[in-house]
């Protein structure tokens, strides 16, 4: 079975990267994490990563952002989307390589401003639905999710309780309805043909896990069990350099990212980490193919993997990397 499995997987991870257009912008504006694959160490000494994917895939329904940003007396563009965020770990293990693979699926909006001289101001909004489509109890793969006897597991929590040694890994439900709004400030420095060599890029934002669909719709929510483990919000900072070399036509369109994302949890339970750090250094080795990096993270604290933010310690994340905003000239002069 994990022979078959794996490049079946690889197939379809790289599908979905591969559905960016790379001769042009296809999407949106760059808030949020770009697509990639690569190996992963573990959290839990129960189980070994092989790798980890994050396709990551929007389709706008209306998107002016590319003429906004090329056309110097436009000052505001924007979009909206749908867009396709799932996350997939491959395991070693034989029976069941890939485990609790998490779905997301939003419909987004960004707004852009541009600001100063050659600033940039965005604000991203996206309501969808998260879940891993998994039908166990979230503490034992005995019963079923939403069973009596899985429900009564509840009972037996406690502010004392290890959340992470109890875990379900193989069929444990994970389901919510989430609003995620995010406002990004970018500082560009402009070479002579009015593209940016060095950006400062500032986020803050916040994330409200909630029942009703888009906020209104009965379908797709928490459980009352789940949500005080969960926590309702999570509160995200982050900050982002790059640098594009121009100094010879050798080097010339190289750039060199390096990144800090800041993710809080409040009201999970007392077992939970509420803070994660991640820290990476990214690479876009040519210009000729400027989406194409490769990048190398240092992860510390909860994990990000739906129900397995109940685990937490400190991985390392290295791989290759898709951007779908590979930086466009300010035409202003």
């Amino acid at each position: 079975m994990r022979f078959f499995s794996t490049p079946a997987f690889l197939l379809l991870c790289f599908s979905s990267l591969a559905q960016t257009d790379f001769r042009g912008f296809k999407e949106v504006y760059p808030i949020g994490d770009d697509a990639n694959i690569g190996y992963k160490t573990s959290y839990v000494a129960s189980e070994t990563i092989l790798f980890e994917a994050n396709p990551n895939v929007k389709y706008s329904f209306y998107n002016n952002l590319r003429a906004t940003l090329l056309d110097p007396e436009k000052e505001y563009g924007w979009c909206a989307y749908i867009h396709f965020k799932p996350q997939l770990r491959m395991y070693t293990d034989n029976s069941l390589p890939v485990k609790m693979p998490s779905y997301r699926v939003f419909l987004g909006t960004q707004h852009l401003f541009k600001v100063r001289e050659h600033d940039l101001f965005a604000i991203s909004l996206e309501s969808g639905h998260y879940s891993n489509g998994q039908s166990g109890s979230a503490f034992s793969a005995d019963f079923k999710d939403g069973s009596k006897e899985g429900d009564s597991l509840y009972s037996l929590i406690n502010a004392d309780t290890d959340l992470s040694k109890i875990l379900n890994r193989t069929s444990g439900n994970f389901s919510t309805n989430l609003t995620e709004l995010i406002f990004n400030y970018r500082f560009n420095k402009l070479n002579e043909n009015y593209i940016p060599y060095s950006t400062h890029s500032l986020k803050l934002g916040t994330v409200l896990y909630h029942d009703g669909f888009l906020g209104v719709l009965p379908f797709g929510g928490y459980s009352d069990n789940d949500i005080k483990l969960y926590g309702r919000w999570r509160f995200l900072c982050g900050y982002e350099y790059v640098h594009t070399f121009r100094k010879d036509d050798e080097n010339k369109g190289i750039r060199l990212s390096l990144s800090e994302n800041l993710e809080v949890i409040q009201g999970a339970h007392p077992s939970v980490n509420p803070v994660r750090s991640e820290t990476t250094l990214t690479l876009f080795p040519t210009k000729k193919f400027p989406e194409f990096g490769f990048f190398v993270s240092y992860v510390g604290g909860h994990d990000n993997y739906n129900f397995r933010f109940v685990d937490s310690g400190s991985v390392f994340f290295a791989g290759i990397t898709w951007t779908s905003f590979a930086g466009l000239a300010d035409s202003r002069k």
